[in-house]
């Protein structure tokens, strides 16, 4: 059904100098592309953006990118039949789905987000006094 196996795969994508690539799932997404709602894919992290890699049906890797700064909410919903599926918000509207095949990277996954996009919006740097 699905040809390419390298779904996470950034090579042929350019990064920014300080750019690192981060941990990936792979599993089913939703997400409109071309009036089509669920494809085979990868959402791959790096230090500034999300990846959302789609397979199409001439087995061809489509690369789509939210930036840190954009997504307003990441959630995770565990269902009884389907397993655990990570929702990416943009403002009040999920942008993006995805069906986890392999939890097992999930925490690793969010752990990575969460640092990152902290410092996409610079939470890093506030200081935080006591009050006297």
């Amino acid at each position: 059904m699905y040809k390419n196996k390298n779904l996470y795969d950034l090579s042929n994508i350019e990064l920014a100098a300080h750019e690192a690539i981060g941990p990936e799932l792979v599993g089913t997404i939703e997400f409109e592309n071309d009036g089509k709602y669920i494809f085979q894919g990868a959402l791959v992290l790096t230090t500034e953006r999300v990846f959302v890699n789609i397979e199409n049906v001439d087995g061809e890797i489509e690369h789509h990118q939210l930036k840190y700064t954009d997504i307003s909410l990441v959630t995770v919903e565990n269902r009884a039949l389907s397993g655990k599926i990570i929702h990416f918000w943009l403002g009040k509207k999920i942008e993006v789905s995805m069906n986890v095949t392999h939890d097992k990277n999930l925490q690793k996954f969010l752990e990575f987000y969460r640092k990152h996009r902290a410092r996409a919006l610079q939470y890093e740097n506030y200081i935080y006094e006591d009050a006297r």
